[in-house]
């Protein structure tokens, strides 16, 4: 994981000020969420810092990193919609490993990638336990397929 440090952000669509001078501070391995009315912002935000739409004022820092120019694809981010975004005729660990596949990762890695995020704790009791809804469809377990999909994708330590 990295820290995320946006200075002076803004967004404006035409007249309208989407975002206005935020200045946000999240700390490497910290766990945040927005939340808010409809059309407050929240998803515009995050499009922000994830490089999915450009900022109108402001820096945006990843890892200490200015990446406020830097492409969505070159940030390292993953995002995760509300709506779910799966691949129904695939389990669980299917779902987490298919973007490794496409990316052309060796089975052996994909498999260890995809049992660290299906088993974050180390635990016999917790692998024992998660194994048995991990091999069920991911329509089934569309949260934890959701969440670990973006996860699986990037190095964990």
């Amino acid at each position: 994981m990295a820290s995320v440090t946006l200075r002076n952000v803004s967004k404006t669509f035409g007249t309208y000020d989407v975002i206005r001078s935020i200045d946000l501070e999240i700390e490497d391995g910290e766990f945040v969420v927005f939340v808010g009315p409809s059309g407050c912002g929240k998803s515009t935000l995050l499009r922000l810092i994830a490089g999915l739409v450009p900022v109108s004022g402001g820096d945006v820092f990843i890892g200490g990193d200015q990446v406020t120019d830097v492409p969505a694809s070159k940030r390292g981010l993953a995002f995760v919609f509300q709506s779910y975004a799966l691949y129904p005729h695939m389990n669980v660990a299917r779902n987490i490993g298919f973007a490794l596949e496409t990316a052309r990762l060796g089975k052996d890695e994909i498999r260890r990638r995809v049992a660290r995020v299906a088993h974050a704790e180390d635990r016999p009791s917790a692998r024992a336990a998660a194994a048995p809804a991990f091999r069920r469809p991911a329509a089934a377990r569309r949260d934890r397929s959701s969440v670990g999909r973006p996860a699986g994708g990037f190095p964990l330590r």
